[in-house]
């Protein structure tokens, strides 16, 4: 069994971290200023370069044109993503968690079975909900600017009973099966810490590295320029936007958080999370009709 835990060692390490911080200090999403914004630096600055090598991708599988015209519609979905936000917020909210739910669980295991794909998916994005609902419920209202929205986290995390049962339940597709040990630390540092710093750790030490290593090896790119060049850009954005923009609505700074870097983080990784999944899809669906052994 600890040799299955050995590739989410990162993950577990920063688990523990995170546990005992949050034990020892207190620190919890809600009551930390400083906390939050470590939080959204460290989640910008760990998931943008594995968005940001969607530019590798595109070069290495499209060229001319088609290169110039994939560009142009991952540009328009990132705008698309944000018209969404500011118009039908609600809709943007359940939409971007389903779909990031999706793509957790295709990136993470995509060797596994489709259903345990949507279960692990399911868990990391429902879990938070109910083990934290009032908290989460908050940084939803601030990233939404929708007040009042408890009784949906508390409805939506109740995905995650189901999903943690079919995780947790002996498989042959996953034998030996280390997802309730990533579960289980996923929970702790959720009521330990705050529901954002259970996200920080498996988006920061899981997710990412997992994904871009994946990634990377299907490329002949070996230089990471632009990866930095656009991290550096979005986080020059999104310091600019907090500064100079800073969010003011009521109802968010009723959340007892910092509001515009929470808000501001998570729309732009919104809005290049959509066309990133979008892409990776693509090139699954791709690779598969051509019978390539990549997917």
């Amino acid at each position: 069994m600890l040799s299955e835990l050995r590739p989410f060692s990162l993950y577990l390490g920063c688990a523990v971290l995170a546990l005992l911080f949050g034990l020892t200090s207190g620190a919890s999403t809600n009551s930390n200023g400083a906390f939050v914004f470590a939080l959204c630096l460290v989640i910008l600055v760990a998931g943008l370069p594995h968005g940001a090598f969607d530019y590798y991708l595109m070069s290495a599988r499209y060229h001319g044109a088609k290169f110039f015209a994939a560009l142009a519609g991952y540009i328009a979905l990132a705008g698309i993503t944000v018209l969404l936000w500011w118009s039908l917020p609600l809709m943007f909210l359940f939409s971007f968690l389903i779909y990031s739910a999706f793509h957790f669980g295709d990136s993470d295991w995509h060797a596994q079975p489709t259903v345990l794909k949507w279960a692990w998916g399911i868990v990391i994005v429902a879990l938070p909900c109910l083990l934290a609902t009032t908290t989460v419920a908050s940084l939803f209202t601030v990233i939404t600017g929708v007040a009042d929205l408890v009784q949906s986290t508390r409805l939506f995390g109740l995905l995650a009973i189901p999903a943690v049962i079919y995780c947790c339940w002996p498989s042959q597709a996953l034998t030996p099966n280390p997802m309730p040990a990533l579960i289980a630390g996923y929970g702790l540092v959720c009521l330990a810490a705050g529901p954002l710093a259970a996200f920080t750790c498996y988006f920061a030490c899981l997710h990412s590295p997992f994904h871009l290593r994946r990634w990377r090896q299907r490329t002949a790119d070996g230089s990471l320029f632009a990866v930095y060049g656009l991290t550096t850009l979005v986080l020059l954005c999104i310091a600019i936007l907090v500064w100079w923009y800073p969010v003011a609505w009521d109802h968010a700074s009723s959340a007892d958080i910092d509001p515009s870097a929470l808000r501001y983080t998570f729309l732009f990784l919104a809005a290049l999370t959509v066309p990133h999944m979008t892409l990776l899809f693509a090139l699954q669906r791709n690779d598969k009709l051509a019978g390539s052994p990549q997917t």
